[in-house]
């Protein structure tokens, strides 16, 4: 009856070149070789449990039947073209880096201890980087303190309440060799390293005794962590002091219409008096920026209404330049037209009166002194009937182009009214004779 041998339980790991069903030797926790045979659904590198002697025994080594060679076959025309499949070079077998670790560091802005749950790790095996473990119990004495720091941000570290060092981002090991009782270095604070912009609205008076109130940005950032975690509580603050004393200095000293040109040299003149004094502190100046400048609202109205009158005045000048213009051009015109008006009445009465003395050479013939006055008065009556005629068509006309300028003629209208007219142009006529 065979006595029973006590087995244990390991987990093999199958080297790369060896197929499922091929026998290995395997060396048990005792010392003793043990040949097993690997289980078919395993890849190289793959794993699986087999069971050995947990005590020595005689192993009998025989040798592996030797596989049989298969029977060489022809390749067919159709193999001979085709192309030899790709297979990859087989690759080293490595192990697994021997890494114990209890679960994700846990981040706590406080001291964490076993309790809170809190990380620790071995500073033993803290240089080492196969070999390290994170443990959540600070039961060794030989312990750091696991503190995670984000990016972006940096730890002010401290050892028992004085300034130790600056903590980048990422893993930081504090000192704490008694665990968390007695807690040698610890993160303070944390200082945002990203860039930062501080805005100031500053209600100054100008030269000429006018307020404005002026928009103003600044951008900034941490320069020195240590300095800016122990020598400036409030930044804001204090940098909106020093803007607000700069952009009084600048301001005061110009009137209010100089004060929208001077922007360049009051970011340039903010710059230069915050950036030596925010350097004290650990914080350097990037940038500054004037948003805007707005004076007070009937301030702004006075002004475009004085903009918009002296732009009237000017609009007014140059209206009566040109209706100067036009009215030099229309008299010009119009002395042209009188003069061409006077030649052509010149010419006309010229005409009249050379015809009518013809026509008086032609009636005194005749020795008949009363045929040749009949004939003159007729003549003059028949030309003063043309003139009435004349005088009313150009009345007419006038008032159908010109309402309101119409010709008007004053003729007698009594009974002897003809004969007074007759006896003027007898006397016309007798003139004539002469």
């Amino acid at each position: 009856m065979n006595d029973l041998v006590s087995c244990i339980e390991i987990r093999v790991a199958l080297p790369p070149g060896v197929q499922p069903g091929q026998v290995i030797q395997v060396r048990a926790p005792s010392g003793a070789i043990v040949q097993v045979r690997a289980p078919p659904g395993v890849p190289p590198g793959g794993t699986f449990v087999v069971s050995v002697p947990d005590a020595p025994q005689t192993v009998q080594s025989y040798a592996a039947p030797k596989p049989v060679a298969p029977r060489p076959v022809a390749p067919t025309p159709s193999r001979l073209q085709a192309p030899t499949p790709y297979r990859p070079p087989p690759q080293q077998y490595k192990a697994a880096p021997r890494l114990y670790s209890t679960g994700a560091i846990y981040t706590k802005n406080q001291n964490p201890t076993c309790a809170d749950g809190g990380w620790w790790k071995w500073k033993c095996c803290a240089g080492s980087q196969n070999y390290c473990a994170y443990t959540p119990c600070c039961c060794c004495c030989c312990t750091d303190q696991v503190y995670a720091v984000e990016q972006s941000t940096v730890g002010i570290v401290e050892k028992f309440g004085k300034f130790q060092k600056v903590a980048p981002p990422g893993e930081c090991l504090l000192n704490a060799p008694f665990g968390f009782c007695v807690p040698w270095e610890t993160v303070a604070q944390t200082l945002n390293m990203r860039v930062r912009q501080n805005r100031s609205d500053v209600s100054v008076k100008t030269k000429d005794n006018v307020f404005v109130e002026v928009k103003v940005v600044v951008t900034f950032k941490i320069a020195d962590p240590q300095l800016a975690a122990y020598k400036l509580n409030r930044v804001d603050a204090q940098l909106s002091s020093y803007v607000e004393d700069a952009v009084r200095a600048a301001v005061a000293r110009v009137e209010l219409d100089d004060v929208f040109t001077i922007g360049e040299e009051l970011e340039r003149a903010v710059k230069d008096s915050t950036e030596a004094r925010m350097l004290e502190y650990g914080y350097a100046i990037l940038d500054t920026l004037v948003l805007g400048i707005q004076p007070e609202p009937r301030v702004k109205a006075s002004m475009n209404e004085i903009e918009m009158q002296k732009r009237l005045k000017l609009a007014q000048v140059h209206q009566a330049e040109a209706q100067k213009a036009i009215d030099i051009k229309l008299a010009e015109a119009r002395a042209e037209a009188k003069h061409l008006n006077g030649v052509g009445l010149a010419r006309q009465r010229s005409a009249m009166v050379e015809g009518f003395a013809a026509c008086v050479d032609t009636l005194n013939v005749t020795e008949d002194d009363k045929f040749s006055s009949d004939a003159t008065e007729l003549l003059l009556t028949t030309q003063y009937m043309d003139l009435l005629d004349a005088v009313a068509e150009d009345a007419r006309t006038r008032g159908n182009e010109r309402p309101g300028t119409q010709t008007q003629l004053m003729l007698p209208t009594g009974i002897d009214s003809v004969d007074e007219m007759r006896s003027r142009l007898r006397v016309f006529a007798g003139a004539f004779k002469k």
